[in-house]
C-alpha cells in the first residue's frame, strides 16, 4: 500500500512538471489561462526570441549556458540525446529543437566541435570527498530547491507529505542527471551555476562545498559515503574532422544568438516573419527552431508581437522581472505569488514566530519599504536578516542589478515626512523599563531578545525608510495579515502616552532615531559584563541543562569546584565533553527563550568520541543526585541497566560504570589528550577510571 501510495504521488509530481512545451513557471502559473501581451512579453524574453529577432523587453537577458568545456561537464552521450530532443530528454527545455532524425551526423560533428572548445578556467573538478546522501536530502528540501523543483517522494516534511490537491502549479523537471552528470561535476554545478549559466534562471544559493556535494549525492541517488571512488565522466575525444564539420553546422544553427561561443560562429538578428510562419508555425520549416508552443502560449507571443514597439511601465517590468526569477515562488507582492500549500510545507523555520518565522517575507511596497542601498545589496547576497528561515536568498548574479532602482521607482509614493526624534526617548522606547519591549521578541546587536528570536532591530535605520516604519507600526497586519507583530499605536493613537506625550509620529520617529544611531542598547537587557550570570562551583557541584555545541539539545552540565567540568549529551546517555577553567555562563538559557548552542568557557576541552558501533536499543533514564550533589546518570543499553557517575578531583575527573548484567559488554570510550588510567577494583560489571589534565 505504501509504495502504491508513493508511485501515485510520483505521478502527480510527473503530472505537474513532464510537457511537451516549454515551461516558463510564471507564465505558466499567472498568464495561460487568459493570453495577454504581457505574457507574451515575458515569454518573448524567457524563450531567447529576444536572442535571434531583437527587440528590448526590459527584462534581464535569457541566455543558454556558456558550450566551452560543456563535455568536461555533461556526458556526451547524454549530450547527443539532449541535441535531436531537447523537450524529450528535458521536459520543459526553453532550448529549441534544431538538429533531429536523420541528422545524426551532424548532431555527432556538433558535439565534437563542442568538445574542442576549451573553457577559460581549465581547472579540473576536484573529486568529491565524503558524501552525505540523507543530509542532502534534507538540504535539498530545506534550502529552497523545491519551490522551483517538485519535492521528492522519499522526502516527508516534519507536517507530513502534502496532499495531491494541493499542487497548483508546475515545477521545473529535471532531466535523467545519472545520464547527464557525475557526482564531482553536478556538485560543481550546484556550488555555482551562475559559473557556466551567467543569464540562466538557476541561481547561486549560498552553501558550503560539503552541502553541494551531499546535495549531489542525494539527486543521483549515490549510495556510498567516499564520494573519490565516484566514476567521472566518460571519456571523450574529439575528432577533429568533425570537429572543422561541427563548426560550420554550429554557425549556420545559429547558436551563438543564445550561447557564448568564439567570434568564428557568431550570428546575426534574424527579421521577424510578416505572417504566422517561423517559429510560431504549427509546423515549422526545415531549419526553423521548433519550439512544442501550446495554443495559449503562441496567442501571447502573437499579442505581445502586435504591439512590439511599446515600450512597458517601470511597474509592468518590475513585476515581469521578478516573474522571470520566479522570486514569487517564495514571496508574495501584492497577493500575489508566494509557495502554494503543497510546497508551504517544505519551508521550515521558527514556528513560534508563526508565519514570518517560515515564509519568506512579502514584497509590498519592497521598493519604498527598503534603503536603496539595502535593498541593491540583498539582492546580491550581501544581507540575510532572518537567520531563522531555513530557505535561503538565492542569488542571480547581473540579473538583479537594476531590479532595486526599478522597484523604488515602482513602489514610491508621497509619505508625510517623520519629525526629528529623541535618541533618548527611542531607547526608552524600545526597552522593557517603561517602554513598549521590542527587545522582548525582537534581538538588539550581540543582545538576544528576552522571547522570541525575531529580526534583527541594531540595523533598522540603515535598511528601512522611515516613512514606510510609520505606516508598518501603525497596522502590522496590513502588511503582513497573521503576523504576531502587534500595534502599539492602532489607529494612529500611542499606547505609551508616558513617553513624548504620547505623539505617535514623535515615538516612531524617535525609535528609528535611536536605532540608526548606534549610541547604546535599549534598556531591560541584563548586565553581561559583570558576570551576573556565570555559575561559580564553590562548595559542591552545579548541574544546568542547555544546549551546547558538540553536546546537543539534552546538553546536562556538571560544574565541579576541583575545576574540571562535564557537559554530558543526555539524548545519547555518553560523556561530551570536558574541560578546565570556568564553568558557565547561563545569561542565554536564562533569558533567552531559544538559547543558541553555547560553547565551553573555559580551556584544555577535550571531546569524548562516540562508541564504534551503536547498541541496538539506549534509553536515558535522567539522573540523580546525592547529598553532596554528584549526579548518577541512568541509562539502559539492550535493557541492560547502567550507572554512570563523575566526580571531581584535583586536576581531573573519576569515573565510575556500574551495570547489573557483568557478561554484558559495555562500548566505553575515552577523551583524547587526558591522562587515562584504569583504576585498581575495576571489573566486569563495574569499571572506574580516572582522568587528568596535563
Amino acid at each position: 500500500m505504501q509504495q502504491r501510495a508513493l508511485f501515485l504521488f510520483a505521478s502527480l509530481l510527473a503530472a505537474l512538471t513532464l510537457r511537451a512545451e516549454p515551461l516558463v513557471v510564471s507564465f505558466d502559473r499567472f498568464h495561460k489561462d487568459a493570453p495577454t501581451a504581457e505574457g507574451g512579453r515575458l515569454l518573448y524574453n524567457e524563450l531567447g526570441c529576444a536572442n535571434c529577432h531583437g527587440g528590448e523587453t526590459g527584462l534581464p537577458a535569457r541566455r543558454g549556458p556558456d558550450l566551452s568545456g560543456v563535455t568536461r561537464r555533461v556526458q556526451a552521450e547524454w549530450l547527443r540525446k539532449f541535441l535531436e530532443n531537447p523537450a524529450e530528454v528535458h521536459a520543459g527545455s526553453a532550448m529549441p529543437q534544431l538538429l533531429a532524425g536523420d541528422k545524426r551526423e551532424d548532431i555527432e560533428a556538433v558535439v565534437n566541435y563542442l568538445g574542442s572548445l576549451k573553457p577559460e578556467s581549465a581547472a579540473k573538478t576536484k573529486p568529491a570527498g565524503h558524501v552525505n546522501a540523507a543530509r542532502g536530502a534534507e538540504l535539498f528540501h530545506t534550502f529552497g530547491c523545491v519551490a522551483c523543483h517538485a519535492p521528492q517522494v522519499d522526502f516527508t516534511p516534519p507536517e507530513g507529505a502534502p496532499k495531491e490537491s494541493e499542487y497548483t502549479y508546475r515545477s521545473v523537471s529535471f532531466p535523467n542527471l545519472g545520464e547527464k552528470w557525475v557526482l564531482g561535476t553536478l556538485a560543481a554545478f550546484i556550488l555555482d551555476p551562475l559559473k557556466v549559466r551567467a543569464d540562466g534562471r538557476m541561481p547561486r544559493t549560498a552553501m558550503e562545498t560539503d552541502d553541494a556535494v551531499d546535495i549531489a549525492g542525494y539527486l543521483l541517488r549515490y549510495e556510498s559515503s567516499e564520494g573519490k571512488t565516484a566514476p567521472g565522466l566518460e571519456p571523450f575525444k574529439v575528432d577533429k574532422a568533425l570537429a572543422e564539420r561541427g563548426r560550420a553546422i554550429v554557425a549556420s544553427a545559429r547558436c551563438a544568438s543564445c550561447h557564448q561561443l568564439p567570434p568564428e560562429v557568431a550570428a546575426q538578428p534574424v527579421a521577424l516573419p510578416h505572417n504566422d510562419g517561423g517559429c510560431l508555425a504549427p509546423q515549422t520549416a526545415p531549419g526553423v527552431p521548433r519550439y512544442d508552443l501550446t495554443e495559449s502560449q503562441r496567442a501571447a507571443l502573437k499579442l505581445y508581437l502586435a504591439e512590439r514597439g511599446q515600450t512597458a511601465s517601470p511597474a509592468q517590468v518590475a513585476t515581469l522581472t521578478m516573474e522571470s526569477l520566479n522570486c514569487v515562488a517564495c514571496h508574495d507582492r501584492d497577493g500575489r505569488g508566494g509557495p502554494d500549500a503543497a510546497r508551504k510545507a517544505y519551508f521550515l523555520g521558527d514556528h513560534n514566530l508563526g508565519d514570518t518565522g517560515r515564509y519568506p517575507p512579502p514584497l509590498n511596497g519592497i521598493g519604498r519599504k527598503l534603503q536603496p542601498e539595502w535593498l541593491a545589496k540583498v539582492l546580491t547576497g550581501e544581507f540575510r536578516v532572518r537567520p531563522y528561515l531555513q530557505t535561503k536568498m538565492p542569488i542571480f548574479g547581473t540579473a538583479t542589478a537594476p531590479l532595486g532602482a526599478l522597484l523604488a521607482k515602482t513602489d514610491a509614493r508621497d509619505s508625510a515626512k517623520l519629525p526629528g526624534g529623541d535618541d533618548t526617548a527611542g531607547r526608552k522606547l524600545m526597552g522593557t523599563q517603561g517602554g513598549i519591549g521590542c527587545i522582548t521578541c525582537h534581538r538588539f546587536g550581540e543582545h538576544a531578545a528576552l522571547g522570541i528570536q525575531a529580526l534583527d532591530l541594531s540595523n533598522l535605520g540603515q535598511r528601512i525608510r522611515p516613512e514606510w516604519l510609520r505606516e508598518y507600526l501603525v497596522n502590522p497586519a496590513a502588511y503582513r495579515p497573521a503576523t504576531l507583530m502587534p500595534s502599539f499605536w492602532p489607529e494612529g493613537k500611542a499606547s505609551n502616552r508616558e513617553i513624548l506625550e504620547g505623539d505617535t509620529d514623535r515615538q516612531i520617529a524617535s525609535i528609528y532615531s535611536f536605532a540608526k544611531s548606534a549610541n547604546g542598547e535599549p534598556e531591560g537587557f541584563p548586565a553581561l559584563s559583570s558576570g551576573a550570570f556565570e555559575l561559580i562551583p564553590k562548595d559542591r557541584p552545579i548541574v544546568q541543562r542547555t544546549f551546547m555545541e558538540g553536546a546537543g539539545t539534552h546538553t546536562i552540565l556538571v560544574g565541579f569546584p576541583t575545576g574540571v567540568h562535564l557537559a554530558y549529551d543526555g539524548k545519547n546517555a555518553r560523556p561530551a565533553l570536558a574541560w578546565k577553567g570556568k564553568f558557565f555562563d547561563a545569561y542565554n538559557t536564562w533569558f533567552s527563550r531559544f538559547a543558541p548552542f553555547e560553547k565551553p568557557p573555559g580551556e584544555a576541552i577535550v571531546q569524548w568520541p562516540p562508541a564504534a558501533a551503536g547498541p541496538a536499543h539506549l534509553r536515558f533514564g535522567g539522573y540523580r543526585l546525592d547529598r553532596q550533589g554528584v549526579p548518577t546518570f541512568l541509562y539502559t543499553v539492550d535493557g541492560v541497566a547502567v550507572e554512570e557517575r563523575f566526580e571531581g578531583i584535583e586536576n581531573g575527573l573519576h569515573r565510575i560504570v556500574t551495570w547489573k548484567t557483568p557478561a554484558a559488554d559495555l562500548p566505553l570510550t575515552h577523551p583524547p589528550g587526558v591522562s587515562m588510567t584504569e583504576d585498581p577494583g575495576s571489573a566486569p560489571g563495574h569499571r572506574s577510571f580516572t582522568y587528568l589534565w596535563k
